[in-house]
């Protein structure tokens, strides 16, 4: 986030990093070109907004410790996914502003990922100082499309992002190890499925999940169905081909709601 902003905002003025490492701080610093400092509280003295950056569980330590410094008119941001600006608690004594920012973007790469980040969509949630201050630089000035969310919506929204990023990868991983169980390399696996998982994912984009369903449990297969379960050995493969295909018979039965998908639902909710 701090070398795209270096790269793209004029308004944004990147100072520099605190890490509990030399070696991490020293790294960022030279990375955008800023300062590593020595301490947290030289940082938080030389910044108008300060951005924890730490893993989830560690934000709460950070802002325990900082809270106790001068931040009067600071911005005091995080950019995790699941926690809301709420964490910052006591916050209103300090004289400061509270934000949450979310890039819905999978950062992959520390060094690369900032690259395509001007493609992401950014939630937001805190005072209204601060979330002003934010929609100016990443809407006005660098054009991301920004939703503001309430805080106590966070968790569910973060579950959203994990099962449209994360759980995809598991689900994909599950087919990928089916097919080298049938004799394909990891490339040939990879290069059979890219045209279907690419050609979902652009259906779903442009038609939604109802429109873009295919395949045995909307036709309502049963046959197919069974076999495929008989086909899995692995505990856990079968839960998860009966757990989406769960919701999958939910989808079918908004498009075809004529059609009595009783009998799927009944293989699907059972253990064995």
């Amino acid at each position: 986030m701090g070398k795209y902003l270096c790269e793209n905002s004029s308004i944004a003025k990147i100072k520099g990093y605190y890490s509990r490492t030399s070696k991490s701080v020293d790294i960022a610093a030279t990375f955008t070109n800023s300062k590593a400092y020595a301490s947290p509280e030289e940082l938080v003295n030389e910044c108008d907004v300060i951005c924890i950056t730490t893993p989830d569980d560690i934000i709460l330590k950070v802002w325990e410790q900082i809270k106790n410094y001068n931040l009067q008119q600071k911005i005091i941001c995080h950019f995790s996914g699941s926690l809301s600006s709420d964490i910052f608690s006591g916050i209103e004594k300090t004289g400061a502003e509270k934000i949450s920012i979310h890039p819905m973007y999978a950062f992959s790469d520390k060094f690369t990922s900032y690259k395509q980040l001007n493609t992401a969509r950014l939630t937001i949630e805190g005072s209204t100082e601060a979330v002003k201050v934010i929609k100016e630089l990443f809407g006005a000035e660098l054009k991301h499309q920004i939703f503001e969310l309430k805080a106590s919506d966070k968790v569910k929204y973060h579950v959203a992002a994990a099962f449209a990023s994360n759980y995809i990868v598991g689900i994909f991983d599950v087919a990928l190890e089916l097919l080298k169980n049938c004799g394909f390399t990891d490339k040939d696996a990879v290069s059979l499925l890219e045209p279907l998982i690419t050609g979902n994912v652009k259906s779903v984009l442009q038609n939604g999940t109802k429109d873009a369903l295919t395949g045995p449990v909307i036709r309502n297969d049963i046959g197919t169905i069974k076999k495929h379960i008989e086909a899995l050995e692995d505990r856990d493969m079968i839960d998860i081909y009966k757990s989406v295909g769960k919701r999958l018979v939910g989808i079918s039965k908004q498009k075809y709601s004529d059609r009595d998908y009783s009998e799927l639902e009944d293989i699907f909710s059972k253990r064995k």
